[in-house]
């Protein structure tokens, strides 16, 4: 039976929504948001009219991001996430995109291997009870609420810690949502930004030292009241800190590179983006 790869229409949302994998949480809201934002492409599999896969692609100009790719359980190990794949890694190469990165779960890594993804490090994530100490944190560090005005400073920021221009997408969080930033005593510019209100669960949180990033995850934490997150594994301080106050790791994940590897500083993020988006 042929399977059709093609762009997502607004009227199959309904039916994708269906495609949440086991353990993950509504999978509609950051979908929607791939939709609303140009920097994304996402496609549909569909069989005998009905839809099987989704996958989505970000286009950063020099990098790229793959996924999530998402394939019904009983459709998987028939080469369809391998398809779906192929299809977001040409869209992406075709508009100039020389690094490719994902995420890879343990039902994707086998696929990204086999066409030519490798690992570059590992994300780890934290989840926390309740009771977490989210008021455990000692110093006076000031914070004030993130502006508009912000974006060029906190892009600046961003593109030193990741190594990519994700300024769209801190755009869009910023107008739509805002967050807060831990500004420089002497009036120069910021030390750290979070985001928050992001549609798949917690913002994004970049700061240039521990002390402004761990205060900005309090931040998060108190105000959004998140049980999880996800950092580097080479953020030392990051895990050690939410270790601190009562999150434990749970699992990890590979973080998987097919092209250049971009220059990154992984100890400056204290909260990805998305697995998605970077």
């Amino acid at each position: 039976m042929e399977t059709k790869i093609r762009p997502m229409q607004w009227s199959d949302l309904d039916a994708v929504g269906q495609l949440r994998p086991e353990g993950w949480g509504d999978i509609l809201p950051p979908i929607i948001f791939y939709l609303n934002d140009p920097a994304c492409m996402t496609f549909v599999a569909e069989r005998a009219d009905r839809i099987i896969g989704v996958a989505n692609g970000t286009d950063w100009g020099q990098t790229g991001w793959v996924g999530p790719i998402i394939v019904d359980a009983s459709s998987r190990g028939q080469g369809l996430g391998s398809l779906l794949t192929k299809t977001i890694m040409e869209g992406l190469q075709a508009k100039g995109c020389r690094t490719l990165l994902l995420i890879a779960t343990e039902f994707g890594k086998p696929v990204y291997e086999k066409l030519g993804f490798i690992g570059d490090s590992r994300y780890c994530f934290l989840k926390a009870e309740q009771q977490a100490d989210f008021e455990a944190y000692s110093g006076s560090i000031p914070l004030r609420a993130a502006h508009p005005s912000d974006l060029p400073m906190l892009s600046e920021l961003d593109q030193r810690a990741a190594g990519e221009r994700r300024i769209s997408v801190l755009e869009k969080l910023l107008q739509n949502n805002g967050g807060w930033v831990v500004p420089r005593e002497d009036g120069s510019g910021i030390r750290g930004y979070y985001l928050h209100g992001a549609p798949w669960g917690s913002g994004p949180i970049v700061a240039e030292d521990e002390e402004a990033g761990c205060r900005l995850l309090q931040q998060a934490f108190v105000v959004e009241k998140h049980l999880s997150a996800g950092v580097s594994e080479h953020n030392h301080k990051a895990i050690e800190y939410l270790q601190r106050i009562g999150f434990t790791i749970v699992t990890y994940a590979d973080r998987m590179v097919l092209g250049e590897h971009p220059v990154w500083h992984p100890d400056m993020i204290y909260s990805r983006i998305s697995g998605s988006l970077g």
